[in-house]
């Protein structure tokens, strides 16, 4: 059943959660215009149970009370039950070391998912509009997004059994403040937001009035692209999500390398424990392009494993401590386990590389082939090593260099070796006379 709308632009709750009608609804009521703008509408227009939940962030003394009170008293005239929550955004963010904005953001969904659940309320109702949209969009294009970050706030997203739907998302700051103005609406202001405390501020302050006079419908007409490129978005993640129907959780490395980029990305996305960034995606189709049995890639929260044709995801495991050796060729020499790589070649070599960026730590040795004896080779440090540095035979794991690395990295850490003993030490010293008439270069990655 169609509702006849208030204002251009709104939708109705539960068209966007595909609800019935009469379903029970929760509103986020900070007590700014926009929310009480929602809550009056729905208050109007909604034809199930309306109820509103205000959170209490305790970071904004008094005025964090007036807004409270003024919340209850709201509610109270309009007849709409509310439940004002108490949390205490700066003991979370202490605890888990995030900073305000993201503690008061997690503290307060939490507190929301809590009173839906406990009251079995399919719809909370959230007051973000168009200028939230334009700012949100121009933050994660600044930041390098995707199409899926372009996308910006979404119009309806899950949260636990039900849903957060935005009714105003189409809808400008102006047409708000303009309902509120007509229906003599009052309501408070946070005075935190004018404050020049974090980014979303600043340009809200300095950068969206500037946009809002060189482009007076720029607001509008980002939402309906937003909208537009959610559609996009939602369009290409149905075809990733039907090639994990056909091939699985373990694709074939042939069906994989086959795939566009744009849905290989969103595939990847969906595979791994994290969204990967552009490096990692770029590893990946490296390794798919060039197939190599057993061949592993270690990412920051899983490991890229080809086995039998197949890309395997495997979480992260304590990396094998076992003993290893490595003869080194010119060019590019994978090390075991997944635990890095190395690069072995002249001085000037241009060698253009992923792996900085895939592995923790990043050395680079100059050393002279003259003075090798024998063969090179990489190997893991052992108990007894010791390198000549100085004139004095020094104990490799007593090396101040050791302590840049934790324990476990330091047992499987490669060293350069010929048949004499320790060349090289990463991030330490070299062997006395190496470094003279250097000759030859070695690149290491590993973690």
């Amino acid at each position: 059943m169609n509702l006849k709308t208030p204002l251009t632009g709104y939708v109705p709750p539960h068209v966007l959660a595909g609800c019935a009608p009469d379903a029970p609804l929760a509103v986020a009521l900070s007590g700014g215009a926009d929310s009480v703008a929602l809550l009056h509408v729905l208050h109007t227009w909604h034809k199930g149970p309306l109820y509103a939940i205000h959170v209490h962030h305790g970071i904004r003394g008094e005025e964090a009370d007036r807004d409270a009170a003024f919340c209850r008293e709201l509610c109270a005239a309009l007849g709409v039950p509310c439940e004002v929550q108490c949390v205490d955004v700066p003991a979370l963010a202490a605890e888990k070391g995030l900073g305000l904005e993201s503690a008061a953001r997690e503290a307060r969904y939490a507190a929301l998912a809590d009173f839906l659940h406990a009251r079995d309320i399919p719809m909370l109702a959230t007051a973000h509009h168009a200028d939230d949209q334009l700012e949100t969009m121009l933050q994660h294009l600044l930041r390098g997004a995707g199409a899926r970050g372009l996308c910006g706030i979404p119009a309806v997203r899950p949260l636990n059994s039900g849903f957060v739907v935005r009714p105003f998302l189409q809808l400008t700051k102006q047409q708000i403040l303009d309902y509120c103005a007509q229906n003599a609406l009052d309501f408070v202001t946070d005075s935190t937001n004018s404050e020049p405390c974090c980014p979303r501020n600043r340009l809200r302050a300095e950068v969206m009035p500037v946009l809002a006079e060189l482009w007076p419908a720029g607001a509008a007409r980002a939402a309906r692209c937003a909208a537009s490129l959610a559609e996009d978005e939602a369009y290409l993640a149905a075809l990733a999500e039907d090639f994990l129907r056909r091939e699985g959780n373990t694709p074939a490395t042939a069906a994989l390398a086959a795939l566009p980029r744009p849905i290989l990305v969103r595939v990847l996305q969906r595979l791994l424990p994290m969204p990967p960034e552009a490096v990692h995606i770029d590893a990946i189709a490296a390794l798919l392009r060039e197939p190599r049995p057993h061949a592993t890639l270690s990412l920051p929260a899983a490991r890229v494993q080809i086995e039998r044709g197949c890309l395997c995801i495997l979480p992260p495991q304590e990396m094998p401590t076992g003993d290893y050796e490595i003869p080194l060729r010119e060019g590019e020499n994978p090390l075991p386990f997944g635990i890095g790589v190395a690069v072995l070649g002249d001085p000037d070599m241009n060698y253009d590389t992923d792996a900085r960026n895939v592995y923790k730590y990043a050395m680079r040795v100059d050393f002279c082939s003259a003075i090798m004896n024998g063969r090179i080779f990489l190997r893991n440090r052992r108990a007894g090593d010791r390198i000549l540095s100085g004139g004095m035979h020094k104990t490799v794991r007593k090396l101040p260099a050791m302590a840049k690395f934790p324990p476990e990295v330091r047992a499987r850490m490669p060293l350069l070796c010929d048949e004499a003993g320790v060349l090289a030490v990463p991030g330490g010293p070299l062997r006395d006379g190496a470094a003279k008439h250097a000759d030859k270069t070695l690149l290491l990655f590993f973690q």
